[in-house]
This record gives structure tokens, C-alpha cells and sequence, in this order.
């Protein structure tokens, strides 16, 4: 998976970027809801970065994180953060579709995983990966491309990335895209249709699959100028998935 090895590149430049964009907050309080009550439950974050996730559901009261991700930059950015903040989340650098652990976990965490899957088959190693280290009554908490996102209906430069092309790829679409830090960081990214993402996660054993839109408060609107949050509420590039068996 080239694009997330791109990360050991990328690795500090992202960080500032995640840290600063406006829909940071936005995006954690979906998924917050999308997981729910986390105490004393275990968890295990997929292509977890520097571990912002994780680290969340941790102060949250969760029993156990473990972060897996194929960069060793982001893996190294995370237990330097774990050493700093002094807390026990393990990190592993590690292709999600390859890995195994001896466990299984109540929360499986995906944001900003399917999203880099070049083929169909391939998302549904991810998904496959996903639901191998899930107990039965678990929950896959998922944050990716949209299946509905047209760039004719506008581009993210408000939230921090640029798309540059849209283009068909497969049954599905690439994006090349940059982060617009400095310098601008590059990455590809897939988007597949909503029945291909439900497909995926059928074919590994999930009955219960639930679509969760972002969502824009109040006081997010009144943070920013009018019309800032428009393509976000109406053309939003990410949406939430909820997997459950």
C-alpha cells in the first residue's frame, strides 16, 4: 500500500496539518459517538498514525489501545507521544492486512484506512483484517472517502487538503490530492461505491452496517464565516461506517 507508506515522508508535515484543520474536532466527536461508551472496553486502532485516536478513546477510560500502522515515521512520532503524555498504548508498525495478534477487541478503529485500498478485493482484506481481530459482540468504527463525493461539487481547501484530479479507477475513482502544509504533501486516495464498501464488509460476516454522515454544531458554524462549512455539510469527501456482527 504505497500511499500509506508515503507517511514516513510525510510524517511531521501531517501531524501539524491534523492538529490545525478546522473539522479535526468535528471529526472525533463523530466518531466518539459513533463508538459509543469506550470504559473498560479494549481496542485496537487501524492505521493509527501518530495515535491521535487511540490516544482519545485511552483518556476516555478505554481498558487497552494498540495501534497498527505501516509507517515506521508515524510509529516512532507515536511512541514518542505515548513517552511524553505517559500512557500504555502499545504501537506496532505492521500492513493491517497482514497482521496478527493473539487477541480480539471490543472496538476495531478504521479512520482513514479503506479509503486507501487500490482494488476491490483489497478493501475487502481490510475489512477481512477488521473483523478477524473483533469479538463477537464488537464494533468496526470506520472514517473514509465518501461513496458520494463528486469534486465537480467542490473541492476540501477549506479543511486543510487539496483534491487535483479525479479520475476513474477500476469500478471505482482515484484522487490525487495534497496536504496543504509547507511544502504541500502529496497522496492518493480511492473512493468505491457505497454497495462495494457494504459488499466488502458482508463477505467477512457483518449483518449490522450503518452509514453516519458528518455532522457540523452550532458553535463550529458560528467559529467560521458563513458559507465556510457548505461543501463539508453538503459535498463532505469523508462519511462514518458501523460495522457490527
Amino acid at each position: 500500500m504505497e500511499e500509506q507508506a508515503d507517511y514516513d515522508t510525510i510524517g511531521e508535515h501531517y501531524e501539524k496539518f491534523s492538529n490545525t484543520v478546522a473539522q479535526r474536532q468535528s471529526e472525533l466527536r463523530d466518531i466518539l459517538n459513533m463508538v459509543g461508551d469506550i470504559q473498560g472496553k479494549s481496542v485496537l486502532d487501524l492505521a493509527c498514525g501518530y495515535g491521535y485516536y487511540g490516544r482519545e478513546l485511552h483518556r476516555r477510560e478505554a481498558s487497552k489501545v494498540v495501534g497498527i500502522d505501516i509507517s515506521e515515521k508515524m510509529i516512532e512520532l507515536a511512541k514518542a507521544k505515548s513517552s511524553l503524555y505517559g500512557d500504555d498504548i502499545e504501537f506496532h508498525v505492521q500492513d493491517v492486512c497482514a497482521m496478527e495478534l493473539d487477541e480480539r477487541f471490543d472496538i476495531v478503529m478504521a479512520a482513514f484506512l479503506f479509503h486507501y485500498a487500490q482494488s476491490t478485493n483489497e478493501l475487502e482484506a481490510m475489512f477481512q483484517a477488521a473483523a478477524d481481530h473483533l469479538k463477537p459482540s464488537g464494533k468496526l468504527i470506520a472514517y473514509m472517502a465518501s461513496p458520494d463525493y463528486q469534486l465537480k461539487n467542490g473541492n476540501c481547501d477549506n479543511y486543510g487538503f487539496k483534491i487535483l484530479s479525479e479520475e476513474p479507477w477500476k469500478n471505482g475513482v482515484r484522487y490525487q490530492a495534497e496536504f496543504l502544509t509547507t511544502p504541500p504533501s502529496p497522496f492518493t486516495f480511492y473512493r468505491w461505491s457505497r454497495e462495494d464498501y457494504e459488499n466488502a464488509a458482508k463477505k467477512v460476516g457483518f449483518h449490522h452496517i450503518s452509514w453516519e454522515k458528518p455532522t457540523v454544531l452550532e458553535s463550529d458554524l458560528a467559529r467560521y464565516p458563513q458559507g465556510f462549512w457548505d461543501i463539508y455539510l453538503q459535498n463532505c469527501v469523508h462519511t462514518g461506517l458501523v460495522c457490527q456482527f
